[in-house]
């Protein structure tokens, strides 16, 4: 034994003594009903739903015998009717609410549809602790997979928001952290993993503290991790297990819809662990396009395609899922959201709902620049839209004005160059508590606001400012009694469809000059599209997710149409009249752009003209 050995009871020897009788590969395996139930491992029940799910995505035999499955059906049953597992399945498969048929398979792929307050979180945290569970009784899994020794294999949980990531990192934690099981294989965490030794691990660590009377080295062959959804985190590395939680919410730092990106990541790696690798797809459903609604209609078979026998599809309202939510609770949310209820708490792919920009790759094409418009040259005019804050925390404001640019354009295979005006935002910006200005302060002092705008009065030539009708009246007294044309915009139904439209043209067109504002930018490819009657739509934040918010936006939308709406050169606004001094358009604001300018001076000239001929003409 080497001199290093010198104290029979440190802790690395009491923690060899207490697991040199683990390493055995003759434990055997449980089924994850039993993994969750039984106090020797996780001593978690499983509600009735919880467990037919689980039974048939890990093959386990359903019970044909004991009614637990209550079926209510919401508004109008509370009590509902009890099933058997095989009489559950049979309804669902008359109710085309999965695609299986009656007899069993198993899948690589868990795709289920369910409401909000079902339980995906829990569910998330089970199969996490099952499938390490699995891969420590392998005893050496790297070598069982046949990759490198010592390579790290993962599990990764990821989560629609950074916040659910936490939620979701300490749900599963708690399920191991709490299991008799598991604990001498824990080897450490923080708040977004926990690690895992293998049984070999544990052979390592042991055969080092008798050699060197202490390990060398950290021994943790597997990682737990909850990432927010981002498809860099999970490139690279042996994932064996994905999670997705809440994917159909997937929005990432960029603002993008990352659930295809991060499902398409996925699919290299877990392809190396053969009929082992497993991806789970658990969430709430949104509208009807993306990877969630997509992934929805492979497993049921498209029209001309059969179904997926890769996946096993479930759709699952939240009053089946979840048999503690009461009619009570789904009523006050109904009364709440009639709109989106059904997709929420229903588990139904909205019709109602639908994202704004089909094509949000448009927006990232006009963003041209990285900060603000410090001090653009030339005579332009600058229109400001303002909207206060009904909450005290959120006040928003952007500036833009108009240039004409030269473009090139294909046409016919020729390169043709066009003169079009460009929407330029200059500021974009939202002020909240946090912001050190109002340290200290309940509420947003309006009076920092009004001196920001006052101070860029006197840098810009400012046109108009618009304000929201809400708790704007001093602010728009305030600048008129300075001179400045402020105004009120009532933001009605048909007032935010049209803005919006307006907003959507400029930038599929790319007439519109945007500069990086994050939060901005994913307000923009967050948007939604609300059906409220036949012809009439509303544009707002979506309720759930990352982004629910719209301040930003508002405000860009109205501080384009009133600029567009000033303008010469837009649809919608033509010269119609001139005092010699300024230009009127048909809306009847005052024009003072560079582009009056130039029409009064051509105006001039007319006059100037038909004055000399008839001077020539009286003269003969």
């Amino acid at each position: 034994m080497p001199d290093l050995v010198q104290n029979d009871f440190s802790f690395e020897s009491l923690f060899a003594e207490a697991t040199k009788g683990l390493i055995d590969d003759s434990e055997k395996e449980v089924n994850i009903v039993t993994f969750c139930e039984h106090s020797s491992y996780l001593d978690q029940p499983l509600n009735p739903v919880e467990r037919f799910v689980l039974k048939i995505f890990y093959g386990i035999e359903l019970d044909s015998e004991k009614k637990t499955i209550n079926v209510r059906f919401f508004p109008f049953d509370k009590e509902g009717i009890y099933f058997t597992e095989v009489e559950y399945l049979n309804f669902l498969i008359e109710q085309i609410r999965t695609n299986l048929g009656h007899e069993l398979r198993k899948a690589l792929e868990l795709v289920l549809v369910c409401g909000r307050r079902s339980g995906k979180t829990f569910i998330a945290s089970v199969i996490s602790a099952y499938e390490a569970y699995k891969l420590i009784l392998k005893v050496d899994p790297q070598k069982h997979y046949k990759l490198p020794q010592g390579e790290e294999i993962r599990i990764i949980n990821i989560a629609s928001t950074s916040d659910q990531a936490l939620i979701l990192s300490k749900a599963t934690q708690n399920r191991i952290l709490n299991s008799k099981w598991f604990l001498p294989y824990i080897e450490g965490k923080n708040q977004s993993e926990i690690r895992l030794r293998t049984k070999r691990d544990l052979e390592l660590y042991n055969q080092e503290i008798r050699l060197y009377g202490k390990p060398l080295d950290i021994h943790a062959s597997i990682r737990i991790q909850a990432l927010p959804c981002t498809a860099r985190g999970i490139r690279g590395g042996n994932v064996i297990v994905g999670i997705l939680d809440e994917i159909a919410h997937f929005i990432d730092n960029e603002g993008n819809r990352s659930g295809d990106q991060i499902y398409e990541a996925l699919t290299p790696s877990i392809a190396t662990f053969g009929l082992d690798g497993k991806i789970i797809c658990i969430s709430s459903p949104y509208i009807k396009s993306g990877i969630f609604y997509d992934l929805y209609l492979d497993a049921l078979g498209r029209e001309d395609d059969e179904p997926d026998l890769n996946k096993i599809m479930f759709r699952i309202p939240t009053w089946e899922m979840n048999d503690s939510i009461t009619f009570e609770y789904l009523e006050s949310e109904k009364k709440r959201n009639p709109e989106t209820f059904d997709s929420e708490f229903g588990a139904d792919f909205s019709s109602i709902i639908s994202g704004f920009f089909k094509y949000p790759e448009k927006i990232d094409a006009c963003i041209i620049r990285s900060c603000e418009t410090s001090n653009p040259n030339g005579n332009f005019g600058h229109y400001i839209a303002v909207d206060p804050s009904s909450s005290q925390n959120g006040y928003a404001l952007a500036m833009v004005h108009v240039e004409q640019r030269e473009r090139i354009k294909e046409l016919d295979g020729k390169e043709k160059k066009e003169k079009k005006n460009i929407v330029v935002l200059d500021r974009w910006k939202v002020w909240n508590l946090r912001d050190p200005e109002f340290e200290g302060l309940p509420y947003i002092d309006e009076e920092v606001i009004f001196d920001y705008i006052n101070n860029l009065c006197q840098r810009f030539r400012v046109v108009k400012i618009a304000y929201d009708q809400f708790e704007s009246t001093s602010s728009v007294m305030k600048f008129k009694k300075m001179g400045v044309n402020a105004i009120k915009t009532p933001f009605s139904r048909h007032y935010n469809t049209k803005i919006y439209k307006k907003l959507r043209d400029m930038i599929y067109d790319e007439r519109l000059d945007l500069f990086y504002n994050e939060r901005g930018i994913k307000e923009l490819k967050n948007l939604q599209e609300k059906k409220v009657g036949k012809k009439q739509i509303v544009v707002e934040a979506p309720l759930q997710g990352e982004i629910t918010t719209d301040d930003l936006c508002d405000v860009l939308a109205n501080a384009i149409f009133i600029a567009t709406s000033n303008e010469v050169g837009f649809s919608g606004s033509s010269i119609i009249g001139t005092n010699g001094y300024q230009t009127y358009s048909t809306n009847g604001d005052k024009i003072t752009s560079f582009q009056s300018y130039q029409r009064r001076l051509k105006l001039h000239k007319i006059v100037t003209n038909l004055q000399k001929a008839r001077n020539m003409k009286a003269f003969r």
